[in-house]
């Protein structure tokens, strides 16, 4: 371009190259200059016979004001007004680490009364009733003699509670029925546990361990697997499929999906499911 504007004193003294023809060719050049540069030998980053990057514009999230109405959006999860996540009771809590184990559950029948003679051959002692039950062989291998165990008796309308450990494994019967005998030592001092009382315990199943932990009313347990509701700020939820180790007095330890610090929905978690199924099928918003 730079070149047409020196020959310019030179072309206006040849007839027919008048100012208006120049200023036309001129412009022409500086707009192909512009537009193609590749004709004026640019070079470029890509490599011969190679097209240029793909510009991917990101679908923006939308705007909400406390009034909005529930929007869905496939991949980026539901976007609440803040009127609809008081309606729907919205609780959110963050993700923590904790040191737990799975609990095992089981009943058990008293077969003696703690007022009762012993004998020191026997390893039975006064004061302590014991009861009796059979567990699955996986079970009793995680399971070690000494080890705590709360004990919980319904007497006269009140529930009754009680500590006690595991007095024996007999893992003898496994080879014919699959099951180990458990005895429970209780301590009794009261004498209120009566021979053939039915007994509720629970104890540790297996180490304690460290893991990422929700409340338990943080998941969604669906025909598809279990899922989460993360909480990612301003309205915006978003279902995430994890996977639950176990869950113990109410608290889920979470094996993959959910990482420390990250704030899910304990509570309307299935109403937030409710509403996105709803919104998915309509295809719009929907007032909840």
């Amino acid at each position: 371009m730079l070149f047409c504007f020196l020959l310019y004193p030179f072309l206006i003294k040849f007839p027919g190259f008048t100012p208006f023809f120049i200023f036309f060719f001129v412009l022409m050049t500086w707009l192909t200059f512009f537009f193609y540069p590749s004709l004026y030998g640019q070079a470029t980053d890509h490599p011969s016979g190679a097209s240029a990057p793909e510009i991917v514009f990101e679908e923006s999230l939308p705007r909400l004001d406390p009034s909005s109405p529930p929007q869905f959006i496939p991949g980026k999860g539901l976007f609440l007004g803040e009127i609809t996540e008081k309606e729907m009771g919205i609780q959110i809590e963050a993700a923590v680490e904790k040191e737990i184990a799975p609990l095992y559950f089981g009943e058990s029948q008293v077969y003696r009364v703690s007022w009762e003679k012993t004998s020191e051959q026997s390893g039975l002692k006064e004061g302590f009733a014991y009861s009796t039950s059979f567990i699955d062989a996986k079970d009793s291998e995680k399971l070690n003699v000494g080890q705590r165990v709360l004990v919980k008796s319904k007497q006269e309308g009140s529930e009754a509670t009680y500590e006690g450990k595991i007095f024996f494994i007999d893992k003898e019967l496994i080879p014919v029925i699959g099951k180990a005998e458990l005895i429970l030592q209780i301590t009794d001092p009261k004498q209120r546990l009566q021979a053939g009382d039915w007994i509720n315990f629970e104890t540790s199943l297996g180490l304690v361990a460290t893991w990422v932990t929700v409340p338990e009313s943080a998941v969604l347990y669906t025909a598809s697997g279990c899922f989460s509701y993360l909480f990612l700020g301003h309205g915006r939820y978003l279902r995430k499929p994890i996977e639950v180790a176990f869950v113990s007095q109410g608290i889920a330890a979470i094996k993959k999906g959910i990482e420390k610090g990250q704030e899910v929905v304990t509570h309307g978690a299935k109403q937030l499911w409710l509403l996105e199924l709803s919104l998915s099928q309509s295809g719009g918003p929907s007032t909840y």
